[in-house]
């Protein structure tokens, strides 16, 4: 099975976890429509602190929807891996994720981001009959044990307009830098064999919100940023190549006192790039074969709090 049967199945645990996230919506409270004081307090005001703080954080679990990788040339021996078939991603990690919004005069949000994601898997070279493994031109022969770590780790600077006078919701644009820190390992549990990817990197992003409160204790909030570039300007090396990215998410939220939310998130991460390797070969790190290969998908479902 390669990465686009396993999309499929993938494709449609997405859609029973959209569809759970709306079953959970519609059964929060929402027959409260006759406020009381407190409840009242707790839906956004037209009096607006011209400085908010709101800090985030969530926990869940992520599933790889699909997840391919290479590095160098299949015509030099190296393989397609794919993480789902061959590299044990075919479990739940857990996921967390941790951000912080900085708000001015109600419109201007700047959001800094911490998403930890780092995958640790043991899987052994031949699983399901695919034969030995060569990443990077260091061959797995077939039976032996293999220690993985993909790590993606990121930081994210965002920053928001929101256009709505609706003290209850937000539309907005913006964007978003962020700094990748990426160590991607191949290792035989003996040692003997290893081969090593890492660097940091900025990715500029194209950053969108829409948000409403439709009660005092119901509200959806749906968030997005995006990118795709197939230029060799955007990798600063003259390089051909193809990159792309995205962070979807989409949340039903509810007050649970008066300046608390919590929050239940359907997310999608993913992101990829095809082409040649932008960095320098004199990294004990980087790949002294420049074709490269990685595409990622995933879903992730968290319960949240944040605070206003």
């Amino acid at each position: 099975m390669d990465a686009r049967n396993t999309t499929g199945s993938r494709a449609r645990f997405l859609m029973e976890g959209l569809c759970a996230l709306f079953l959970v919506a519609a059964l929060f409270p929402l027959s409260a429509q006759e406020a009381g004081p407190a409840e009242e307090a707790s839906l956004p005001e037209a009096h607006i602190p011209f400085l908010q703080v709101i800090p985030h954080a969530e926990q869940g679990f992520l599933a790889i929807l699909s997840h391919v990788y290479r590095v160098g040339s299949t015509a030099n021996g190296n393989s397609d891996f794919n993480f789902l078939t061959q590299g044990g991603q075919d479990i739940l990690f857990p996921y967390q994720r941790y951000s912080v919004d900085v708000v001015l005069d109600r419109r201007n949000r700047v959001t800094l981001l911490y998403q930890p994601l780092t995958l640790n898997t043991r899987t052994v070279a031949g699983r399901n009959n695919s034969g030995s493994v060569q990443i990077d031109g260091v061959l797995f022969p077939a039976t032996t044990p293999i220690d993985i770590t993909y790590g993606f780790d990121f930081w994210r600077l965002s920053y928001l307009y929101d256009f709505s006078s609706d003290p209850s919701a937000i539309l907005g644009v913006g964007a978003s830098l962020q700094i990748r820190n990426a160590s991607i390992v191949f290792s035989s549990v003996d040692g003997k064999l290893r081969t090593v990817q890492q660097n940091i990197g900025p990715v500029p992003i194209v950053k969108m919100r829409a948000a409403k409160w439709f009660s005092p204790v119901f509200g959806l909030d749906f968030e997005g940023d995006g990118f795709y570039a197939s230029s060799a300007f955007f990798n600063g090396s003259g390089k051909p190549f193809e990159g792309w990215i995205w962070d979807a998410a989409l949340s039903a939220k509810t007050h649970f006192a008066p300046h608390a939310v919590a929050f239940l998130t359907v997310r999608s991460i993913g992101g990829g790039a095809s082409g040649s390797n932008a960095y320098p070969y004199e990294s004990s790190t980087t790949s002294t074969n420049p074709e490269t290969y990685n595409a990622l998908a995933t879903l992730a479902v968290t319960l949240g709090v944040s605070l206003e």
